[in-house]
């Protein structure tokens, strides 16, 4: 699936959501960005990095715990930062929870990458094996490399 702009993408058991605020479509392929909402606490997501795109987050919300290469930091409401190509991370809500604006430029088949991965869960109950992931995400080895 391609996502349009506005296109919802809920996990009512993690209780995220991400809304597409921009995607391939809507800018010519220059970049997807998409405005997530996480619980407090919510679950780290596996390490991984971008091969060929750079991501710009802007905290609207709350707050996240970032790990960027050897970097480990917290980042609060108005912090911005910058994930450059080929760097491994990972973030995560902390105690209240978080909204943050991500922005991942060029845009590629990203937005493709998450409706996949929200097709998975779904289809799975919300509860997908590690082995179904790394199936789905294997699809967009462009845009998504485990670490």
């Amino acid at each position: 699936m391609t996502p349009d702009v506005g296109t919802e993408l809920i996990n009512p058991l993690a209780g995220t959501k991400s809304v597409f605020t921009a995607t391939a479509g809507s800018t010519d392929g220059a970049y997807v960005e998409i405005e997530a909402t996480y619980p407090a606490n919510s679950q780290k997501p596996p390490l991984h990095l971008h091969p060929a795109q750079t991501e710009e987050f802007e905290i609207l919300d709350g707050s996240l715990r970032v790990i960027r290469g050897e970097e480990s930091f917290t980042v609060e409401v108005v912090d911005k930062f910058t994930v450059a190509p080929g760097t491994p991370h990972q973030m995560w809500a902390r105690d209240e929870g978080a909204v943050m604006r991500w922005r991942t430029t060029p845009a590629m088949r990203t937005g493709e990458l998450f409706c996949e991965m929200w097709k998975v869960a779904r289809d799975n109950e919300w509860t997908p094996s590690p082995l179904q992931m790394f199936e789905a995400v294997s699809q967009f080895p462009d845009e998504f490399c485990l670490c």
